[in-house]
């Protein structure tokens, strides 16, 4: 469990609340009223935002799901990330029925038991095959979700039964059948064994020795697989402030290496983005509840203005910067106000805490709303002091905190966990969440805090005083601020808390913005069986009529010949070297590969000398170069130089792989 930082570092806390209170005087500080969502939104939302708006489509429609249907939609996920998605539904379904005050529904009086689920009737199918079938109630008018089924049995659609098999042996010789389709039927997709599977490379080698057959045996992950791949380094830092000498309590982390590289958010396309979003949020309920955390996601109201830069939201400043620089990710104004302190504010002693001239920072407000986007602001004349005040001042009235309204009190019980890397895996998932401005945003104020920490022998504002400071500027509302005379001993909890939880932001930023390769695995594995179901809808029937060796084949490699030898093409627009296929070995990195198409760049700069400064005879990758995987299971992933391609090869044998400079197209 964290350290709370000793009582006697608080005075930087409350004097922070005290100098906001005495700042505002209530200017500038609309109330911010938050409020919890009515009875069965939150369930809703959640779901929607979960990735099953199908789910509650059918539910306000009156439509009933059996557990049958649910383990269908839910098949790659974890037991206990499955468990927290069936818990929503089943409670949105008892507020519908509620609200529609329809007769009381047994199953909300006696709710299937495990041995029912697991009891089976015999029947005969159309074919005359006598199987075992689900005994589950069907409506005459029940269109049925997307199933998945365990052992040998049918399945009724249309009045037509499908069979599902089972080899029948131990749980490692399983097949499961999934079809994550929906709406418009349901059919088999495929047959899947529960094998051994190498998270760290994604391969299942139980199957068979062959490479072909290898390819993309993905199984559901366990819980136990979801975690950040780190280790404690046993070293921690003793932060000297003031001549106030305390350790900061948080050990060191490093990032461990992983065959398929390691991935950071902005490594990744939006689409993948969206559906690892979709993901994380799963998995933070079901880790909250693992912990007995419990946090609520709220709705703020208060008015954004639509124009100008204080108070306004920063969808509105960054849709409005777009224009002018259409690759921006930071609104200007606040980019400007980081830079500007990176360069003259860092070994200012008490920058933060100092609180600067409120008249001069009235002014510089003023100017800043009438002259930034005209281009006359000069930052020439104004003081560090009065920059850091303006800057917190521009994150306070923020109308969706950077933090958001919905994940605000997530962030801050995250404290609550007891175990250290728990606590950063909550906090990776809750990063992973922010939408890309507020991420992108948050991820530019803790690169300037960390500076900050890094000058703290000049400075004097080591780790725990910074985040001290910044702690009521990023978890206290307004109402909260205005009050801050009289709330010293009932915030108490609350300075420690929020305060260790801004210092591990700061500490761990660059563990926090990585995509944990469980969350990677997890998407491929949703996409392959997408593939999968849209190779075999055409023809349900006779892709179940198939040889049964047949059924357990994964989708085929597009060039086949080129998998079983370990080859891939590798496309370089706009080079000489636009093509060029690479033979793989266990050794291969995404280096290695980028090396080949800039190996003739010393001869070149040779023959340039010799042609006196003719521009040579080709075009070779940059210093900027970068390896891509594109499409397959995945939409696109800039690749870590040390990636192993040979094991990214094997899971992902249908890419495209592509290397272009920093910043193209």
């Amino acid at each position: 469990m964290s350290q709370t930082p000793r009582s006697n570092s608080y005075e930087d806390y409350f004097k922070e609340i005290n100098d906001i209170a005495s700042s505002t005087d209530g200017e500038n500080e609309e109330e911010e009223v938050t409020k919890t969502p009515d009875e069965g939104e939150e369930e809703i939302n959640w779901l929607k935002e979960a990735g099953y708006e199908f789910v509650v489509s059918h539910l306000t429609g009156g439509r009933e799901l059996t557990d049958e249907e649910i383990q269908g939609f839910t098949a790659t996920l974890t037991t206990s990330q499955a468990a927290v998605v069936r818990r929503r539904v089943n409670s949105l379904s008892a507020t519908i029925r509620s609200k529609q005050k329809h007769k009381v529904d047994v199953r909300d009086i006696f709710p299937e038991s495990a041995d029912s689920q697991s009891n089976r009737s015999s029947v005969t199918s159309s074919d005359g095959i006598e199987d075992n079938i689900s005994a589950v109630p069907r409506r005459s008018h029940d269109k049925r979700l997307p199933s998945l089924y365990k052992g040998r049995g049918e399945y009724s659609m249309s009045g037509r039964r499908h069979e599902v098999i089972d080899n029948g042996g131990s749980d490692e010789d399983d097949y499961i059948c999934f079809d994550p389709g929906h709406l418009l039927g349901v059919e088999i997709v495929s047959m899947q064994p529960k094998g051994t599977f190498n998270k760290h490379t994604g391969a299942d080698f139980s199957t068979s020795g062959d490479l072909r057959r290898s390819v993309i045996a993905m199984p559901s992950i366990s819980d136990e697989d979801i975690e950040l791949r780190i280790e404690e380094t046993g070293v921690k830092n003793t932060m000297q402030t003031a001549g106030l000498d305390r350790e900061d309590d948080l050990p060191n982390f490093r990032i461990l290496p992983d065959k398929l590289g390691t991935t950071k958010i902005a490594d990744l396309s939006s689409a993948d983005m969206n559906q690892i979003k979709s993901l994380a949020l799963i998995e933070l309920t079901s880790l909250m509840e693992r912990n007995n955390v419990i946090f609520q996601r709220r709705k703020g109201k208060k008015k954004a203005k639509d124009s100008g830069i204080f108070g306004v939201s920063l969808n509105t400043l960054l849709d409005h910067d777009q224009k002018m620089r259409p690759f921006q990710t930071v609104p200007m104004v606040f980019e400007d106000m980081v830079q500007f302190m990176e360069r003259h504010c860092l070994e200012q002693e008490g920058i933060l805490r100092i609180p600067g001239s409120a008249s001069r920072i009235k002014q510089l407000r003023q100017d800043i709303e009438e002259k930034f986007y005209s281009g006359s602001f000069s930052w020439v004349d104004v003081l560090p002091h009065d920059a850091a005040a303006l800057m917190k001042q521009f994150l306070r009235e923020l109308p969706n905190p950077l933090l958001t309204h919905e994940y605000l009190e997530a962030f801050a019980q995250v404290e609550n966990i007891k175990e250290r890397k728990q606590q950063l895996l909550a906090l990776n998932l809750l990063v992973l969440l922010l939408p890309p401005v507020n991420r992108d945003t948050l991820k530019v104020l803790l690169q300037l805090l960390l500076k900050i920490t890094q000058k703290k022998s000049k400075n004097l504002m080591g780790l725990s005083n910074v985040s001290m400071i910044m702690a009521p500027n990023l978890f206290l509302s307004p109402s909260s601020r205005s009050k801050a005379k009289g709330i010293r001993e009932m915030e108490i909890s609350m300075a420690a808390g929020t305060s260790n939880i801004v210092m591990m932001l700061i500490k761990y930023q660059d563990i926090l913005w990585t995509v944990s390769s469980s969350l990677i695995h997890q998407m491929r594995h949703q996409n392959d069986l997408e593939t999968q179901k849209k190779a075999r809808e055409k023809s349900i029937m006779k892709f179940l009529r198939k040889d049964k060796s047949d059924v357990y084949k994964k989708p085929a490699v597009l060039n086949e010949g080129d998998f079983e030898d370990g080859v891939i093409r590798v496309q370089a627009p706009g080079l000489t070297k636009s093509c060029a296929a690479v033979k793989l070995s266990q050794s291969t990195t995404a280096r290695d590969i980028i090396d080949k198409f800039r190996n003739n760049n010393l001869a070149m700069g040779r023959n340039k000398k010799k042609d006196n400064g003719s521009r040579g005879m080709g075009n070779f990758a940059e210093k900027d170069a970068q390896l891509f995987e594109v499409g397959g299971n995945i939409g696109e992933r800039c690749l870590d130089p040390e990636t192993c391609m040979l094991s990214l090869y094997q899971v992902n044998p249908n890419a495209e792989w592509i290397i272009r400079s920093e910043g193209a197209t």
